[in-house]
């Protein structure tokens, strides 16, 4: 009942607005404001929007948050493809969700900003978000939902009115459930990759989120508003980012973005031993505390950063002879990263260090479980 009457109002809204004579611009919803620009339509439509949510919602008044998050959205800002006026608020509320309504206004919430890990989570959550506001997407699916045209969805909102009120209302639903088609997600998903690639972020960021938000669903099934509304499609879209990243050419590598795995050289007093290889404070390798030692520590503790990843597999990690010196080593993949020959004395086996690096390894990949690593 309530669909029909939303296609009276509308198309009686349309009817009065183009009774004889047709549309002058050949995009109707232009309203010859050049496309790299937010619509007229859209500009109502984001006040309206915008209205609702302030009557409803506590904005958050945080200067150092909200520089944090713009400071994000300015510098994937010229990577869109609409100039928009991009500009995002902070919702005071526990719920973890971002979202996008039109005219490039965002909105993101404490939740979610306690939610990620790293500054490459939350520019992954902007670039999909923005990428939204960029394609019109709540536009697009709120039509689709009501079954309506984009042109009768904007002539609408251009009325005001009681159809302009249902619109907003059917607009800031589909907003904050992230209520949309599969499609349009993968294509937020995909744009919001590049544009964080071109911008100098890592873009495993959006791929680690999405599989933490996976992660979160489950532990917890009874929560379905926001960005935990139920999508069965969820294993597709993740499926779907790691292949676009394998084949733009950008490497999957989740340390990063999930912020672990970190490597240090760090004094300790255990076991008669005064200097560890740490990674993420936990000590893999230990030896004598003198310039010796440290010269070595430090040395493999970069390489450990360099080259051991969550997607490292346990094979890939051993002690063996490089094939033309009987001096063992200790590598990752086909790297040398130490020799038993420069060890200092007092200093912890080889094997010691693979048992170290193996154990934090695998405390890591657990606590990240629904990663594919191996894919």
């Amino acid at each position: 009942m309530r669909r029909l009457r939303l296609k009276f109002i509308i198309a009686l809204a349309t009817l009065i607005l183009t009774s004889g004579a047709a549309f002058a611009a050949s995009d109707p919803i232009s309203d010859d404001v050049p496309y790299t620009e937010a619509t007229p339509e859209e500009i109502k439509l984001a006040e309206r929007v915008s209205a609702q949510i302030e009557q409803r919602m506590t904005i958050l008044v945080n200067p150092v948050y909200k520089a944090k998050v713009q400071t994000i959205v300015n510098r994937l800002s010229p990577y869109m493809e609409r100039q928009l006026n991009y500009e995002v608020d902070i919702i005071d509320h526990r719920m973890v969700n971002a979202f996008a309504i039109a005219g490039g206004k965002m909105y993101v919430t404490t939740g979610m900003l306690n939610f990620v890990k790293t500054d490459l989570e939350l520019a992954g959550v902007i670039a999909h978000e923005m990428v939204h506001a960029d394609k019109k997407h709540v536009i697009i699916q709120t039509a689709r939902n009501d079954r309506m045209t984009l042109l009768a969805i904007l002539t609408a909102v251009a009325a005001r009115g009681q159809a302009a009120a249902v619109i907003a209302a059917s607009v800031l639903h589909v907003a904050i459930m992230g209520a949309y088609s599969i499609d349009l997600e993968k294509e937020a998903d995909a744009l919001g990759i590049d544009a964080l690639a071109r911008a100098g972020y890592n873009p495993v960021g959006m791929l680690t989120l999405q599989e933490r938000l996976k992660e979160e669903r489950m532990k917890r099934p009874e929560i379905n508003p926001g960005i935990f509304q139920t999508h069965p499609e969820v294993e597709e879209r993740i499926a779907a980012a790691a292949k676009y990243l394998e084949n733009t050419g950008i490497p999957i590598r989740r340390k990063f973005a999930l912020g672990n795995l970190r490597t240090s050289v760090g004094e300790i007093d255990s076991g008669g031993f005064g200097l560890a290889v740490m990674i993420d404070g936990q000590a893999v390798w230990r030896g004598n505390s003198n310039e010796a030692t440290r010269a070595i520590f430090d040395r493999v503790a970069g390489d450990l950063w360099e080259f051991l990843e969550l997607e490292t597999a346990p094979f890939d990690i051993r002690v063996e002879g490089d094939g033309t010196s009987p001096d063992p080593a200790f590598l990752i993949k086909s790297r040398r990263i130490v020799t038993k020959g420069e060890l200092p004395p007092g200093t912890e086996t080889l094997s010691t260090l693979r048992e170290g690096v193996m154990k934090v390894l695998s405390e890591a990949q657990r606590s990240h479980p629904m990663a594919d690593y191996f894919m």
